[in-house]
Formats: structure tokens, sequence, C-alpha cells
């Protein structure tokens, strides 16, 4: 798990490249000081060409949420029903067309992919260990994502409040 990296590299929100991937672009994010150094002394050393900034297109927030939401997990965490099968092929097939269309694309992809990986597992965190464990437990970087949701929407709100109020 690279949640503790200073720097993490990858092809998530990179710019597809049909020439393979000793060839293709890849995403830097930057999570701390000790990063913005590693990447300074890269590209001072020549070791390293940066590209363009990743783009993207549509809201990942509202995509986050819902997924989090929905997230078998969570719905047993705040004691909902859980589905024990998933939804027929078909059904799948066609949602996932609808979600490649109308859901973010690029980097917004990416931003969606992590912030609702980081809203499960503080909801999880804040289940087994409550709040003051969550906040000791979570790096800062998170811990900022978590907050912009739980400022800004209502249902990842309520489902931390769910979770809160059971212990």
């Amino acid at each position: 798990m690279n949640s503790l990296a200073d720097l993490v590299v990858g092809y998530m929100g990179a710019p597809l490249d049909s020439s393979g991937m000793e060839s293709s672009s890849q995403t830097i994010s930057v999570r701390n000081k000790s990063g913005e150094r590693m990447l300074t002394c890269a590209l001072e050393a020549g070791r390293l060409e940066l590209g363009p900034d990743a783009s993207g297109s549509g809201s990942h927030e509202s995509f986050a949420s819902a997924t989090v939401s929905s997230d078998n997990i969570v719905q047993k965490m705040v004691g909902r029903e859980t589905k024990s099968k998933g939804m027929p092929r078909l059904i799948g097939e066609i949602m996932a067309t609808v979600m490649t269309a109308a859901g973010p694309k690029g980097v917004n992809f990416a931003r969606y992919s992590l912030d609702y990986h980081i809203l499960r597992n503080y909801l999880y965190v804040l289940n087994v260990w409550g709040e003051s464990g969550a906040r000791n437990l979570i790096p800062a970087y998170s811990l900022q994502i978590v907050e912009k949701y739980l400022n800004e929407d209502k249902s990842f709100k309520d489902l931390a409040e769910k979770i809160k109020s059971k212990s």
C-alpha cells in the first residue's frame, strides 16, 4: 500500500498510449515536502522528464460518495442489509457503459478512485477505533479529503455519524 509514500508514480490518470508501457506516460503524485525534494532531485539530475499536467473531465465527488454509500462493507458497518450476490451480468455491463460515458475521465477518474478508497477506509477505521483513533491513524492528506466530504456531502456525513453513534 502506498498510502505512506512521499511520492507515488503510476499509470492511474495518465493518458492512454498504444506504444507500450515502456514508453507511456505515468502520473506522479507528490504527497508532502519530502516528495517535493525527491522530485526536484530527480529533475535536477536529469533522471526524469515531465510532460503536461494530467487532465480530466467530469465531477468525481458525487461518484465517490455514491460508491461509498453503496459499498457492502460500509452497508454492514451502518447496520444495513448487504447484498449476497452481484447484479446480473447484462445489467452490470449496461451500468459499466453508463458509468464510462457519464462518469469522470482521466485524472478525475483517478481522483474518484482515490477518494472512494480513502473515504471507505476512514469509515472502517472510525468503526473499529473510533473518532480519536481515526484522527491518529489516518495520514494528514487523507484527513483533508475526509474533511472535505464531511463538510460538503450530506450522505457521507450521515454515514460517519451513524458509525460514530454506534460506539
